[in-house]
């Protein structure tokens, strides 16, 4: 009689959307194409539904394996999972890997009920695991496992594979059709490999367990892309850790887009674009976002700060190069976003909030997004010498629902995030918290762009004496409902005990949000209060009054409302060719203009003006009537 070897990739909540189990699927595909392993064992199929544990366990019967895929957001989950089927069964093996294990065996000191840790990847070592058992052969011929052995943890050597060409496809070899059988009502997103390793050993990050590139086969990669579009799978994450970065990815971005011409999907390709952006990245970039099958391209930072960028092994792009790479993109009508990270070491409060300044500065106006720094059990950063060294102290705290519905069925999850370092006391870490939530509500989410675009171009006023200006005037200079807004946020971010860091309003929708996103929405939803709030604060920069009535009408009448399907802005000045030139050739003058914007939908409830708006558009200015997506017509006649 064979043996029962279970799968556990549950995902991070109960509630639609789910990824398929990648992970856990690419070795149930390894571990059933070898006739050895297949005529000891069966695999029932993977266990992705994130239902209550004493239920879960029901699915478990007469296990001989039980093996678990670890990340930050089921491991407390398979934690209690593993430990009720122990109980349950005494005998049965328990395997975790996964990212969430560290690298060492000292996770098995912590989960008595765990019986080996599987380390890096693991197909290759969970078939040679198997493989041990069934000729009962030494666990020490197996590399990338932990066990206990004489009461004391053995770890085995470290092995990455270097050829994938003999890995079988999980889509292609049925392993996730049981699963989409079993829940039909689900809405499944997909993830695509089509290599694996970075050449950038970042300290916070441990995306790849290897520095070299090793590729899958074109073929297997188009047979995944056909079979995800057959079965009408909309989102497809690439898991890629830099595409753009071979010539072959322009070629796998063409089929991404003939599929969806063929089937109707995906809807959206969402790659983690090269680090260094290039032709590929650019050639890639364009194909998705012309056929709307992406959001934008990533141009990626995460500081600017030259000892921050020295700590964690990073080096970016140049400043000069950015500009340069951000007007191409603009020309071609590709949005652009950066990503920074607060609470890097070496970083410091003005260092970190003048860097987001620079980046506006180099044409980064469209979309940019601050993510607290985790700390992850693979990575540098995740050493306890590296910490000492650079003073970083972590809380631990609740794992928030950004953008999900966080049904965690009773087991909460976790993350640890950096809150202070040797330069960036935990009060300049609040403080730029909010700066951040100020820049990125008030710029990037466009309520008050054009006014800092203004003065800065024809007042000489810097991004960060304008956003600086703004941040005073909020905390200190004002009463009423912005200010109100903003200590309320102040204050959640300062409690790291309860850590209440997402913006959540059932109006809205029960899901999470940025806090720069939930100021976006509450200043839309009550932009009377607000622009009367905000006068004094324009009247500080001298803006004569006939152009200060104008620009308050342009900055107003741009902004997309609820239930806003067309606009009219007829004007004394040229605003629309002045801020939508990127070299800042075209100077403001006075002349009569008319401005006409028809969106391709409105939306008459929040729920739906959030999702698409703020969620789906955020990255291409959705909020604006005026963004490259919605239909613009603008004319001009004499002097007004």
């Amino acid at each position: 009689m064979k043996k029962l070897f279970y799968m556990f990739q549950v995902n991070i909540s109960y509630d639609s959307p789910w990824f398929l189990p990648y992970g856990m699927g690419c070795i149930a595909a390894y571990l059933m194409n070898d006739e050895t392993i297949t005529e000891h064992y069966d695999f029932p199929d993977i266990i992705v539904s994130r239902e209550k544990p004493e239920d879960v366990i029901k699915r478990v019967k007469n296990p001989d394996i039980v093996s678990f895929s670890c990340f930050a957001w089921n491991y407390e989950y398979n934690k209690s999972v593993a430990k009720l089927i122990k109980e349950k069964y005494p005998g049965v093996k328990i395997l975790f890997g996964g990212h969430s294990i560290s690298p060492d065996g000292k996770t098995l000191d912590e989960l008595p009920y765990v019986d080996y840790l599987l380390h890096k990847e693991g197909e290759e070592t969970t078939a040679l695991f198997l493989k041990a058992l069934i000729n009962g052969t030494s666990m020490h011929d197996v590399p990338n496992l932990s066990f206990r052995e004489n009461g004391e943890i053995v770890s085995t050597g470290f092995y990455i594979p270097t050829d994938l060409s003999s890995y079988p496809s999980p889509y292609k070899s049925g392993v996730f059709d049981g699963i989409m059988k079993e829940f039909p009502e689900i809405e499944f997103h997909a993830t695509l490999e089509t290599n694996r390793g970075c050449p950038y050993q970042c300290a916070y990050c441990e995306w790849s367990f290897s520095k070299n590139l090793r590729l899958f086969s074109m073929e297997k990669i188009r047979a995944e892309i056909e079979w995800i579009a057959e079965h009408k799978i909309k989102y497809v994450y690439c898991a890629d850790a830099n595409f753009g970065i071979l010539d072959r990815d322009v070629e796998i971005a063409e089929y991404v887009v003939l599929m969806k011409e063929k089937y109707g999907y995906p809807d959206i390709f969402k790659p983690a674009y090269a680090k260094e952006s290039n032709d590929n990245v650019f050639k890639a970039g364009y194909i998705l976002n012309k056929n709307n099958a992406d959001k934008g391209v990533t141009l990626s930072y995460q500081s600017l700060n030259s000892d921050a960028l020295e700590n964690i092994g990073r080096k970016n792009i140049m400043l000069d190069k950015f500009k340069d790479l951000d007007c191409r993109y603009k020309d071609a009508g590709i949005p652009t976003f950066t990503d920074l990270i607060l609470g890097l070491p070496g970083e410091t409060f003005d260092s970190f909030c003048r860097g987001l300044c620079s980046l506006i500065e180099s044409g980064q106006d469209n979309a940019m997004t601050v993510y607290e720094c985790q700390v992850y059990p693979n990575s540098l950063m995740a050493d306890p010498g590296y910490q000492k060294k650079h003073g970083i102290k972590t809380v631990r705290i609740p794992s928030y629902g950004i953008h999900y519905n966080p049904n965690f069925n009773g087991v909460p999850e976790y993350l640890d995030i950096i809150v202070e370092t040797n330069t960036m006391p935990h009060s300049d870490w609040v403080k730029a918290n909010m700066f951040s939530v100020v820049l990125l509500a008030f710029h990037h989410m466009a309520l008050l762009r054009f006014f800092a675009v203004f003065v800065h171009r024809e007042k000489q006023v810097s991004y960060f004496d304008f956003y600086n200006s703004l941040f005073n005037f909020i905390f200190d200079g004002c009463e009423g409902f912005l200010h109100n807004l903003f200590e309320e946020l102040k204050a959640r971010k300062e409690d790291t005990e309860n850590a209440d860091w997402t913006y959540r309003k059932e109006e809205f929708s029960s899901t999470g949000w940025y806090f720069e996103e939930g100021v976006f929405l509450e200043v839309m939803k009550n932009s009377e209060a607000f622009w009367s709030e905000i006068r004094p604060f324009l009247e500080k920069f001298g803006i004569e009054e006939d152009l200060l009535e104008d620009l308050i009408a342009y900055q107003k009448g741009t902004l997309r409302g609820l239930n806003e399907k067309t606009v009219d802005i007829y004007s004394g000045r040229n605003f629309y060719p002045y801020f939508n030139d990127s070299s800042n050739s075209v100077k403001l003058k006075k002349c009569r203009s008319h401005l006409h914007a028809e969106a391709r939908a409105a939306f008459d409830n929040w729920q739906d003006y959030a999702r698409e708006i703020v969620w789906y558009g955020k990255r291409y200015s959705a909020m604006l009537m005026i963004n490259p997506r919605e239909k613009v017509e603008y004319t001009e006649e004499g002097d007004a």
